[in-house]
């Protein structure tokens, strides 16, 4: 799977209105992040796309969504070798943690950089950014309108997904509408009740 599959199936994402009470302080940050570890130094697929290392081990720990934002955004604005789909990725992600933080108008603003050229969107990514956007601002019409048209997304012809060591796998077509799903059934709750189906 390439890394633009990947970024698809970015996970933990959240948002609420609620943004006072998970602001982050300094004390916060000390106790979100691992004491003598390096994060800046890691490689992309370590810092970005490892379950339990970089940025996502600081947001797997309670109330630390404002301190993986921060995390992400001085990874990607200090390491030069990033790659575009790399940064786009990353600011993907960053949004996701700055909307569980409740900072839904810094989130809107990091997915808006994400969409892709219209020609390689094969897999819906700009609608389903659309989708997000609507969600976190509340527009339920443009929600049904990005949910319509993810939903009538063609499967590409011979697509054929593999992961790193080329085994096939198996994807729900098109990606990310459960998902948009979710942001309709869960309309007006937040954006991780909404990841979670309103549980």
């Amino acid at each position: 799977m390439d890394k633009s599959a990947l970024a698809m199936y970015a996970i933990l994402a959240c948002l609420s209105g609620a943004a006072a009470s998970n602001e982050t302080t300094s004390e916060t940050t000390d106790v979100c992040l691992t004491p003598g570890t390096d994060y800046i130094g890691l490689d992309f697929m370590a810092f970005d796309q490892t379950m339990d290392a970089g940025w996502r081990e600081v947001a797997n720990r309670e109330g630390c969504a404002v301190a993986a934002a921060d995390l992400i955004e001085e990874y990607r604005t200090t390491k030069s070798d990033l790659s575009e789909g790399m940064l786009s990725t990353m600011r993907w992600h960053e949004g996701q943690m700055r909307a569980e933080a409740g900072q839904n108008e810094h989130a809107i603003i990091l997915f808006k950089t994400t969409y892709k050229d219209a020609e390689k969107d094969s897999f819906g990514w700009n609608y389903y950014v659309d989708a997000t956007i609507a969600f976190l601002a509340q527009d339920r019409e443009a929600l049904n309108e990005a949910r319509e048209q993810l939903a009538a997304l063609p499967r590409p012809s011979g697509m054929s997904m593999t992961d790193p060591d080329g085994n096939p796998v198996k994807i729900d077509w098109p990606p990310n509408l459960k998902v948009v799903d979710n942001f309709l059934s869960c309309f007006g709750k937040d954006y991780a009740a909404a990841y979670g189906e309103c549980k």
